[in-house]
């Protein structure tokens, strides 16, 4: 788990994801700000100043898994920034709200045919498979088995690319499903 390769692959792969959620957020902030307050969670005068926070939070996560040393700092704050999102997904579909905007950005909340991309447990499971990408930074406190070489970054850029497409593609295919469950 100690290995540098997959310390910094997991560390840039989680980062793309979340400074891309991120820019997608700020590119229509109302619209985040709108669906974070159909979670109903929080008091309206709250809704917004949370909205921001939780963009900056993701920021500052992704820049922080970028920045060499502080990688382990940027995963306990993803992991923070997945728990709350998760949080708030488990409880609207325990409460049985299923039709309202995940807040996600992307495929999902634009799936062609759902009124607003929809929660379903399908995110919950993809907010548990980001959150695992966290481990290799977190076990990073315990230092690495060796030192990272020159021809390690093909690997690390590989695996970061792998891993960013794989999340791609499962958002595709949870987009897929949302219009399948909705004709």
């Amino acid at each position: 788990m100690n290995d540098p390769v997959l310390f910094y692959g997991a560390s840039a792969a989680l980062a793309c994801v979340l400074l891309l959620g991120a820019l997608e957020k700020i590119k229509d902030l109302t619209a985040f700000t709108a669906a974070v307050s159909g979670y109903d969670l929080l008091p309206a005068g709250l809704v917004g100043v949370f909205a921001r926070a939780y963009v900056l939070a993701e920021i500052a996560a992704g820049a922080l898994l970028l920045i060499p040393g502080r990688q382990p700092l940027g995963a306990a704050l993803a992991l923070g920034v997945l728990a709350v999102a998760t949080l708030a997904l488990a409880i609207n579909l325990a409460r049985g709200h299923r039709d309202i905007d995940c807040g996600c950005s992307g495929l999902v909340a634009k799936a062609p045919g759902a009124p607003h991309g929809g929660l379903t447990g399908w995110l919950v499971l993809r907010n548990g498979a980001l959150a695992l990408w966290t481990l290799p930074a977190l076990a990073s406190l315990s230092g690495h088995a060796r030192g990272l070489q020159w021809a390690d970054a093909a690997a690390v850029f590989g695996l970061a690319m792998t891993a960013v497409g794989l999340y791609f593609t499962a958002n595709h295919l949870l987009a897929s499903h949302l219009k399948l469950r909705n004709l």
